[in-house]
């Protein structure tokens, strides 16, 4: 068999892994123990990886290319994918549902955005492309008109490309993708059976209008002492804010300044809210 010798160490690792995920359940109900444990159990072989990499001496360079490609991330992207839901489910809030499902869509997109920031290298990984090979999967052979990420400078150039780690990536961040589906799924059906026992469900309220409407609107109840009887600090509604509709308002006192700046129309946003009550009114009206 074709690079059997290497194939067959990677193999043996990967049975490992996959005996532990088996015995541990550990491909059902993940928590935050089971993602340590398999963490825990993961990294030893990925430094038993490592080492046996570094003193293994390839046949050729279609060799190192097999390994770099489809073996070794197959061994990295199950720690990583261990290791970040350990870290989503370390941060999981345990509000509302509705908080939960924010956060969870917002995993989701953020799954999305690594696609679409590297969509070529994505696209060149999943239609089985060989063309660029040499310059992706061997060893210092980056070429910086092509490797234009300079993530692969901070690699150990011995056990690292640079690109194995992105086919790492997408590996684990497909996996993610169903994990955190599965996730809002189950999150879903918690809250239909809290509708159908007649509990109250609260829905995802999203802010769409821009974020300087928002600090606007902010410094307008907080001057008008519409928040713990007047005692509520900016600080404080921004951070209401933020929490309750997942955004990031950013500098707060900068939006202000902007806002006081201006020549005309200062309060725009709230000039706006009035137009828009007043017009409901008289459509009511009629």
């Amino acid at each position: 068999m074709e690079y059997a010798a290497i194939k067959s160490y990677v193999s043996k690792l990967l049975f490992q892994i996959q005996t532990e995920i088996n015995i541990s359940n550990s491909d059902e109900c993940i928590g935050i123990d089971r993602a340590l444990h398999m963490m825990r159990f993961i990294r030893p072989l990925c430094d038993e990886l490592r080492k046996h990499t570094v003193n293994y001496q390839f046949r050729d360079e279609a060799e190192e290319i097999y390994f770099f490609k489809e073996l070794k991330p197959e061994v990295l992207s199950k720690y990583m994918y261990y290791n970040k839901i350990y870290v989503i489910e370390s941060k999981f809030p345990t509000g509302s549902d509705v908080a939960q499902k924010e956060y969870l869509y917002n995993e989701l997109n953020s799954l999305t955005f690594y696609f679409s920031r590297n969509l070529d290298f994505y696209q060149y990984y999943r239609s089985k492309s060989t063309y660029l090979d040499r310059y992706y999967f061997t060893r210092n052979q980056n070429d910086l008109r092509i490797c234009t990420d300079s993530s692969h400078i901070d690699k150990d150039p011995l056990y690292s490309t640079g690109y194995d780690f992105k086919v790492a990536k997408i590996i684990t961040n497909e996996l993610l993708k169903i994990y955190l589906t599965n996730r809002l799924q189950e999150l879903e059906r918690i809250v239909q059976r809290k509708a159908d026992n007649g509990q109250v469900v609260e829905s995802i309220l999203r802010w769409t209008g821009s974020k300087r409407a928002l600090v606007e609107l902010i410094y307008a109840l907080e001057a008008n002492g519409d928040f713990n009887k007047g005692t509520a600090t900016l600080k404080e509604i921004a951070g209401y804010f933020e929490n309750v509709f997942s955004i990031d308002i950013g500098d707060l006192y900068h939006s202000y300044l902007e806002m006081r700046s201006r020549k005309i129309n200062r309060t725009r946003y709230l000039e706006t809210l009035q137009k828009s009550l007043l017009r409901r009114m008289d459509e009511n009206d009629t």
